[in-house]
């Protein structure tokens, strides 16, 4: 585990929370609406680039997967020449979005940062912070709503389920209810089930498999289509509504992106939970 502590800062409080220590350099926090945010200066240190640019260019290559939650432009004021001060136009970056950064990293140091980041870094701070879910704009959550689920939603914006009903609601404009009738199992959708996970039974799971947990399988359904004929897998649209009601291995989540252990870069995934004694999936 990498050495860390914490020393409160003596400066302007309304900018740095306080100062940590991840693998030997030390790092200045920024705080904004109660929440922890870090420059793109200090992430490039952690993460042992050379050049803060390295970061600017891994957000600007994936600008779409950051929300307005995750990273902003603020004034942050730094010393200048002699004992003058400047206020200079800084991007910052969240907890995510740190983490999210480190995700696309390719340096030997990503892996423990993210750790860190997520295990250490919120818990350590010696000054509280007030516990608020960030805020997020209307366009945010309709992109959400195109690919997530209600408690997906919930678990990767920090809000309840209910708090996310109730912002699609002032969005949409019509009532949403925490329980929805559940989906229904059509021959067809068991069909297409049957066809997919059948296919991927002739298959090597350990290509196909982006996720580095044993009891994760997590799959870019374009990449399988391209391994196979047309008449071997049912329609996109089709499979898609199926796919939500597997079983064995149970659906877990839509058409996110991960860190492929495959590709060292990032994939847009479907991921599944196999139980940790399930070795193939030719049994499903």
């Amino acid at each position: 585990m990498q050495q860390y502590n914490t020393a409160s800062n003596q400066g302007n409080s309304s900018q740095a929370l306080a100062t940590l220590s991840f693998n030997g350099n030390t790092l200045q926090l920024v705080t904004k609406n109660g929440q922890i945010w870090m420059t793109s200066a200090d992430i490039a240190k952690a993460l042992d680039y050379a050049d803060v640019r390295s970061v600017t260019k891994i957000y600007s290559r994936n600008a779409e997967e950051f929300t307005s939650a995750m990273t902003t432009v603020v004034k942050l004021t730094t010393k200048g020449f002699g004992n003058g001060n400047s206020e200079k136009d800084t991007r910052i970056f969240s907890l995510r979005g740190c983490h999210l950064i480190a995700m696309f990293a390719r340096t030997k140091i990503a892996k423990d940062f993210r750790k860190w980041v997520l295990d250490i870094l919120d818990r350590e701070v010696s000054t509280p912070v007030i516990e608020q879910p960030p805020a997020i704009t209307d366009a945010d959550w309709m992109r959400y709503s195109r690919s997530m689920t209600i408690p997906e939603m919930a678990q990767f914006t920090g809000h309840s389920e209910q708090q996310v009903i109730n912002a699609l609601h002032d969005i949409i404009g019509s009532p949403a209810r925490t329980t929805n009738p559940a989906p229904v199992m059509t021959p067809e959708l068991q069909h297409a089930l049957d066809q997919f996970w059948g296919f991927i039974a002739t298959q090597n799971i350990a290509n196909l498999n982006h996720s580095d947990k044993q009891h994760e399988l997590a799959i870019s359904i374009p990449e399988v289509y391209e391994l196979a004929e047309s008449w071997q897998l049912p329609e996109t649209s089709l499979l898609y509504k199926a796919l939500r009601l597997s079983d064995t291995p149970r659906f877990y989540r839509a058409n996110t992106v991960i860190a492929s252990a495959l590709i060292g870069r990032s994939r847009r995934v479907w991921v599944f939970v196999r139980s940790l004694s399930q070795t193939a999936i030719a049994k499903v």
